[in-house]
């Protein structure tokens, strides 16, 4: 009998800080004039909630928190020797691979912070090449890797049976058959 019961994961500001990044990288690359004062202010709000993001994986609450995921490489051993049953018990958060995706996209969108500072904001890099072509090699990423994002999320959502897209809207996971650091108030039946 599968336990169903659903687990508190994604806390609202993480949800929050999530969609605001795929608003704003989505308005910035199809919706507003490049280099434009629209253009940067929502590059540097999303900077702005990286920041916060960083924050909150160290006060934050135990899912959210860096150490809950960060892709070490044992637990990146275990994912690539297809061992991931360990895995699959205590990685209720994000796969290894998961997070790596994660920084990476969030590293790129603080590239291209700043390197669009860089660009708008200061005499010395103004109209320099290897800066623009920086800042549009980091956008054409994200616009590459957004979709891969997107697809490990529909294939682990497959393989683990809880729809991973859904979770970060509600917040809610299913209960694996162990999950360690979770308390009872964090449980939903």
């Amino acid at each position: 009998m599968a336990d169903n019961t659903r687990i508190r994961v994604w806390d609202p500001l993480v949800r929050l800080v999530h969609w605001a990044l795929v608003a704003g990288v989505a308005v910035n690359l199809w919706l507003t004039e490049e280099g434009g004062d629209i253009h940067q202010w929502v590059g540097y709000a999303l900077v702005a909630l990286i920041v916060v993001r960083i924050l909150w994986g160290f006060i934050g609450p135990w899912s959210a928190r860096w150490r809950s995921f960060w892709p070490t490489v044992s637990r990146l051993q275990c994912v690539l020797r297809g061992r991931d049953s360990k895995i699959e018990q205590t990685g209720i958060t994000h796969t290894p691979l998961g997070a790596i995706m994660m920084l990476v996209l969030l590293g790129l969108i603080l590239g291209l912070g700043l390197t669009g500072y860089m660009m708008e904001e200061t005499d010395r890099f103004w109209g320099v090449g290897w800066v623009e072509e920086t800042h549009e090699l980091m956008a054409n990423a994200i616009l590459f890797l957004v979709p891969l994002h997107v697809l490990g999320a529909v294939v682990e959502s497959l393989k683990q049976g809880d729809n991973l897209i859904a979770s970060m809207l509600h917040g809610y996971r299913r209960r694996p058959t162990s999950t360690p650091n979770t308390k009872a108030h964090d449980v939903q039946s």
